[in-house]
């Protein structure tokens, strides 16, 4: 591994550590500090570094605008046997994720299939944070969520829908669930902001301008790009339509963006969807089909220039493997913010 002077490899149990106590210490409720700390660890070990531990500074900042309600109470209405809407009372969005999803979870198991949506939510982080925690319980499970305008529509100039990303995770035998999680657009805007941060040139049809133009010019990129054009927005408008329409929350240009940082809340809203297995096919049998499909997969010859065939997921589990092991990679910069919160609420530094 190749590793910056100014880049520090940290054990996963110590950065859980630190940030559950930092969380509960900007007033989180010990429950919600927890989950958002391992939620955020989790991506990290996953090698998914735009939205793992990066976005703990954000998250702090946003309590103490008063933008996220650190204590919030979830109202969970349950509107058919298989269906129903949280109000996530302004949460942070994992939390209200999490609970979302569990007790969609709990609705399968009588129905065979259920969805529930949330409202008045904010950034969730990953979505195969819930994803993955259903599917290794042996559901078949979907998660998506809108975001505030930063891509263009098809033929547009101006953003209106947002990264709106499509996660599925299914069972399979001897190995963590397949996991598909992507983000509606070329890059995700956390991504971006990664490369801006960087000062690196944007691949070509990533980014547009204020104007609508294709840049690669890290200083001019405003807005994203959909994913194979027409059919990447209809993609977006899909999690469009379950996530804010069907919530009966904002919608893209309505929500409040996740910068500059301030106390308007981004009433996000976000949808679950839960296959319980057994409903169709032991359990058993599904993991077993799902690991045949996989091998199939992965056996399948490479083409010049590539070294292995993948199956979604693949990179974040020998990633996860890998960071496990040898620790997550912690910018200076990063470590300095750290350091800073902890100055600020009075907690032994990372």
């Amino acid at each position: 591994m190749i590793m910056d002077s100014k880049q520090k490899l940290i054990e996963a149990k110590t950065l859980r550590q630190f940030l559950t106590r930092l969380f509960k210490k900007a007033g989180m409720l010990q429950s919600h500090a927890l989950q958002v700390a391992e939620g955020l660890v989790a991506t990290s070990l996953r090698g998914v570094d735009s939205h793992g531990i990066r976005l703990a500074p954000h998250y702090v900042k946003e309590v103490v605008a008063g933008r996220i309600n650190p204590r919030p109470s979830f109202a969970f209405h349950k509107n058919a046997p298989g269906a129903g809407i949280v109000d996530a009372d302004d949460s942070l969005g994992i939390p209200a994720g999490i609970f979302a999803i569990d007790q969609c979870m709990k609705l399968s198991k009588k129905t065979g299939i259920a969805a529930v949506a949330v409202k008045n939510s904010s950034h969730f982080g990953a979505a195969a944070l819930y994803a993955l925690r259903a599917a290794r319980k042996g559901y078949l499970a979907f998660a998506f969520t809108h975001t505030e305008s930063l891509v263009v529509p098809f033929g547009a100039k101006r953003p209106v829908l947002g990264t709106n990303p499509i996660c599925i995770a299914a069972p399979c035998a001897g190995e963590d669930p397949v996991c598909i999680d992507m983000s509606t657009t070329n890059v995700t805007w956390n991504k971006l902001q990664m490369l801006k941060a960087a000062k690196a040139t944007i691949p070509a049809g990533w980014a547009l301008d204020k104007e609508g133009r294709v840049t690669t010019d890290y200083r001019a990129a405003e807005f994203l790009t959909p994913i194979a054009g027409y059919k990447g927005y209809g993609l977006g408008l899909m999690v469009e339509i379950l996530s804010g329409v069907l919530a009966g929350g904002k919608l893209g240009p309505e929500l409040t963006p996740m910068s500059p940082i301030n106390s308007k809340k981004r009433e996000l809203g976000h949808f679950f969807m839960i296959i319980d297995i057994a409903a169709f096919d032991s359990l058993s049998r599904f993991k077993r089909r799902m690991k045949s499909l996989a091998t199939l997969l992965r056996s399948q010859r490479p083409a010049q220039g590539v070294r292995n065939v993948f199956v979604a997921g693949d990179p974040e589990k020998i990633m996860y493997r890998k960071r496990s092991k040898a620790g997550i990679l912690v910018d200076a910069s990063l470590i300095e913010e750290f350091n800073n919160l902890s100055k600020q609420f009075g907690i032994a530094s990372i």
